[in-house]
């Protein structure tokens, strides 16, 4: 078990709610207008995050790069009906990458409503209908494994939704 940040430490915390553009999305943007086929702008495999449960899968850890490739090309093309909780766990998940150094062994508590909110969208998006990637970039996306994915998190999360009523979430090296 990880140690637990306190949400006052963390900006997304702070800002959770408020109408911002994460850092992912304004990269991926700035990368798709180049359109020369030029870096990937996720993280690569180094990052991986977890969500702490009291009865975990293994479906409740996956590389940040493919939570960011799940969500991001979504919100950049404005796809996405209710945008908010995605752009605050956006948020809190790059605050994370940033600080990973620092808080390796801490855990930050998310509301599993908010956490659920956004698995839902992206479980039901990915599995009802292509995904908006650049092709000519992220050709390795493997769909059906993160439809497959985010399917495993949304049972999970379900599961546990009268346990709790936060999640602890980690960013750490894979």
């Amino acid at each position: 078990m990880k140690k637990r940040i306190d949400p006052r430490q963390l900006q997304a915390h702070a800002q959770r709610g408020s109408p911002r553009m994460p850092e992912p999305v304004a990269a991926y943007r700035r990368s798709s207008r180049r359109g020369d086929g030029g870096d990937d702008p996720f993280p690569h495999g180094r990052y991986c995050l977890g969500f702490e449960l009291p009865r975990a899968s293994d479906a409740c850890e996956m590389r940040v790069r493919d939570l960011y490739r799940a969500l991001v090309p979504w919100l950049a093309h404005e796809l996405v009906e209710r945008p908010q909780p995605w752009i605050d766990l956006l948020a809190l998940v790059d605050e994370l990458v940033r600080r990973e150094d620092d808080w390796y062994a801490w855990a930050a508590p998310w509301p599993l409503a908010d956490l659920r909110r956004v698995v839902d969208d992206v479980a039901v998006l990915m599995t009802e209908q292509p995904g908006p990637w650049a092709r000519h970039r992220l050709g390795d996306i493997d769909e059906p494994h993160l439809a497959r994915k985010f399917t495993d998190l949304q049972r999970d999360l379900a599961a546990h939704a009268s346990d709790v009523s936060e999640v602890l979430v980690n960013v750490h090296w894979w």
